[in-house]
C-alpha cells in the first residue's frame, strides 16, 4: 500500500509557492512576503525558521484552507483554489476523535470516502500492524500513550494513499525516546514508499536526519533565506547518522543560518 497516488500527468514538483505573500486582516505585518520555492515529486523536505516566521502557515496554504494575498501556490500543476483532498495533514497535536476507538478513528477517512465495510477493514488492520499498535484496537485515545496517539494519527493520515503528505511538528511534545523511535519509523516508512513529504520542525538535527533538502525560512515576515540540500545516502539511522563528519559539517552550516535569524529577530524585537 503506498503512502501516495501519483497523478497520471505527473510533473517535477509536487508542490510550489510562486511569490506568496499573505496578510491576515487587521495584522500589521504580513505572515509571510515573497515566498517561493518547489517540494520535488517524491522528496522530504523539511521547513525549519524562528518561531513566527510562517512555517504552519506554509502548510495552512498548501492544504487550501488559507489562500494568499498575492501569488499563487500550485499542487500537481494546478493552483490551489480551495481544500486541497489529495493531501494528508498531521498537526502537532493528534487531535484523535475521543468517543471512537484507535480503529474508528484509524477508518475515519476511508468510511468519508464511502469506502466498502470489508476492504475498510483491511486496511484498517494493515495499518494498525504498520504503526505498531495491534491489541489496542479498541482502546480510546484517553488509554494511549502521547507516542501511540501519534501513531495513530499517521495512519489516519495515510491511510487513504495521499498524494502528499503535510507534518506541523509532529513529535515536538514527545520524550526524546519517543521522539527518536517515532522519527525512525516514519523514516522508514518513507524510505519504504518514497512519497513526497512536507515536515515543519524547529530541531535542527530532526530536520537534516529525515529531509533531502531544508528550506530555511527568515524571521517573520518569513520568507526563504536558503534551500539547503542534504547529501546523506539513504537508508539512515537517526541514532548512529549524528555520529558521521558529514552530518556535523551539515549541522553547523544550517546553525549558522538560523542562528542569523535568531539574532535579528531578537534585535527586532
Amino acid at each position: 500500500m503506498s503512502i501516495v497516488q501519483e497523478p497520471a500527468d505527473a510533473s517535477e514538483d509536487a508542490l510550489r509557492f510562486e511569490n506568496v505573500t499573505l496578510e491576515f486582516f487587521g495584522s500589521h505585518r504580513p505572515a509571510i512576503q515573497d515566498v517561493s520555492f518547489a517540494v520535488p515529486r517524491g522528496k522530504f523536505v523539511a521547513v525549519i525558521g524562528p518561531s513566527g516566521c510562517g512555517k504552519s502557515t506554509l502548510l495552512n496554504l498548501a492544504t487550501g484552507l488559507l489562500q494568499p494575498t498575492r501569488g499563487e501556490v500550485h499542487f500537481n500543476g494546478q493552483r490551489i483554489t480551495g481544500v486541497n483532498s489529495e493531501a494528508a495533514y498531521v498537526t502537532q497535536a493528534a487531535h484523535l476523535l475521543p468517543w471512537l476507538s484507535v480503529r474508528a478513528n484509524i477508518g475515519l477517512a476511508l468510511k468519508f470516502r464511502d469506502v466498502p465495510k470489508d476492504e475498510r477493514a483491511d486496511r484498517i488492520a494493515h495499518w494498525v500492524r504498520v504503526v505498531g499498535l495491534t491489541g489496542f484496537e479498541d482502546h480510546y485515545p484517553r488509554e494511549l500513550s502521547g507516542g501511540m496517539q501519534k501513531r495513530c494519527a499517521i495512519a489516519r493520515a495515510l491511510i487513504y494513499d495521499p498524494s502528499i503528505v503535510l507534518m506541523d511538528e509532529p513529535f515536538g511534545p514527545l520524550d526524546a525516546i519517543t521522539r527518536l523511535k517515532l522519527q525512525q519509523d516514519l523514516l522508514n516508512l518513507w524510505e519504504g514508499q518514497r512519497g513526497t513529504l512536507v515536515f515543519v520542525t524547529h530541531d535542527l538535527t530532526e530536520a537534516i536526519s529525515l529531509a533531502d533538502e531544508v528550506v530555511v525560512m527568515s524571521k517573520g515576515p518569513g520568507t526563504v533565506r536558503t534551500v539547503l540540500p542534504i547529501p546523506i545516502e539513504r537508508p539512515r539511522d537517526v541514532v548512529s547518522l549524528v555520529d558521521r563528519p558529514d552530518f556535523s559539517e551539515l549541522y553547523r552550516e544550517l546553525w549558522d543560518l538560523f542562528k542569523t535569524e535568531l539574532e535579528t529577530a531578537g534585535e527586532a524585537a
